[in-house]
């Protein structure tokens, strides 16, 4: 299958103050949490198996972290996809949702490492597994939105 933007656009705020939060916030969370949710109204949780966080590169600012997430659309098949922060035309950064094919369940983790190793990453991925759970969504959601008001 070839790659295909979708999705919703989310515009971080570039260090500028929103609703009256802190730089970097968005009315009381993170972009990381921003972008979550604008996630979620692409791909309902329900239907999300797992997600991987890569954290951003050396001196880029932490909007640019890479996402990595499955779609159920069977018991043993999970669709893949990409959420990125990319600009345009000078504009601030919009996040991008690309769905790069589908792969059997058990083979996704060694496709997941395989990208960590070519990307090069120090850090390892944060893998959190949704397996369609909501409940399980909404946490991720609000570990977000704590770790960047708590900092």
């Amino acid at each position: 299958m070839d790659a295909q933007a979708t999705g919703p656009r989310v515009r971080p705020d570039r260090g500028r103050t929103v609703n009256g939060g802190e730089p970097g916030d968005h009315a009381g969370g993170s972009v990381l949490a921003t972008r979550l949710a604008a996630l979620e109204q692409r791909v309902p949780p329900p239907e999300i198996a797992d997600v991987w966080l890569f954290p951003p590169l050396p001196d880029v600012v932490s909007s640019s972290e890479f996402l990595l997430f499955t779609r159920i659309l069977d018991a043993e098949t999970r669709a893949l996809f990409s959420a990125r922060m990319v600009p345009e035309n000078g504009t601030p950064a919009h996040q991008v949702i690309v769905e790069h094919g589908s792969a059997p369940a058990d083979r996704v983790p060694k496709l997941v490492s395989n990208l960590q190793r070519r990307l090069g990453h120090d850090a390892p991925a944060r893998h959190v597994e949704i397996d369609g759970e909501t409940e399980r969504w909404r946490q991720l959601v609000e570990e977000t939105r704590r770790a960047t008001t708590s900092d």
